[in-house]
């Protein structure tokens, strides 16, 4: 059923790619007090785009569980990663900058990479109904490093905070991607028996909460910076965890585990090619700039204006 799970995974990834950029082009005129807040959700609801981008992130979300349905996680994650390739050059042309050789270079890498991996590891076999201790014990050690990584990402709006939110977001989209698929084998069996499972709830909770630290790592610093770090961490970590959890098997062969290694290596140098373009580094110093402006312009308070007096 592969050949089903590729073209959705694929069109699921043009969907998060499409809101990643609509999303972040709001998320960065937010005001900075309101990341990893309910009031930058409540915020970022009133503007038109950002709601395109929403429906977006549903649709992708929708075609992600569908292709889970067909394949395992191993298959669908590094497709989705490929969101990058369109973010990009999507956020470039909507601020009228062209890629240039590294770029195109850049996303070439992950391409290549992506399909190196499918193509040699052959995922196959494993159980999405781990026991509850399974879980426990894959998932709590996730949790762990993604709450250090938000505790450490401080304030205000750097390239570093937005480095530590991307970090916890991919760990919990990695973490999000094997509930969806426990969730999507549990409704193959009956409605009945998915409600009265943990997961659809855990998938309430956890969703949400990703969501909401991707957010604010889009609101700290560009898109190409933040999403780079998330396009990695999320494939490599729900491969490495399917393994540990659901004992999907990978080839093992020598050759095999070499070029497996190769084209996960090649996808990550890809992605960070791409996270640190000059038109990554462009697109940041005109948001800096646009942010200068406005505070520059903005009208001071009457202290300050009897202080220049």
């Amino acid at each position: 059923m592969n050949e089903l799970a590729v073209p959705m995974a694929l069109v699921g990834a043009g969907s998060f790619a499409v809101s990643s950029v609509l999303q972040q082009r709001d998320a960065r005129d937010a005001p900075a007090e309101e990341s990893l807040s309910w009031r930058l959700i409540a915020d970022l609801l009133r503007r038109p785009m950002w709601l395109i981008g929403m429906g977006c992130t549903l649709l992708g979300f929708a075609l992600q569980a569908m292709a889970l349905s067909f394949a395992p996680v191993a298959v669908v994650e590094p497709l989705i990663a490929t969101e990058l390739v369109l973010a990009l050059p999507l956020a470039g042309r909507l601020r009228k900058l062209r890629l240039g050789r590294r770029e195109w270079l850049g996303a070439a890498a992950v391409s290549a990479g992506v399909a190196m991996f499918m193509a040699v590891s052959s995922p196959r076999g494993g159980n999405p109904e781990p026991s509850f201790v399974t879980w426990v014990s894959v998932g709590l050690p996730v949790l762990t490093l993604a709450g250090g990584a938000v505790a450490l990402a401080g304030r205000g709006e750097t390239p570093r905070r937005a480095a530590l939110l991307a970090t916890a977001a991919g760990l919990c989209f990695a973490l999000l991607a094997l509930v969806l698929q426990s969730l999507v084998t549990l409704f193959a069996r009956g409605p009945a028996l998915a409600f009265a499972s943990w997961q659809p709830y855990a998938l309430a909770v956890l969703g949400p909460v990703a969501f909401t630290v991707a957010q604010s790592a889009f609101q700290a610093a560009p898109l190409a910076i933040s999403l780079p770090i998330i396009d990695s961490i999320e494939p490599t970590g729900a491969v490495l965890l399917s393994v540990l959890a659901f004992r999907q098997n990978l080839s093992l062969r020598p050759v095999s585990l070499a070029l497996e290694s190769l084209g996960g290596l090649l996808a990550l140098a890809g992605i960070f090619l791409l996270g640190r373009s000059p038109l990554v580094l462009s697109i940041y110093e005109r948001q800096q700039q646009a942010k200068g402006d406005a505070r520059a312009s903005a009208p001071k308070p009457a202290w300050a204006r009897c202080e220049a007096g």
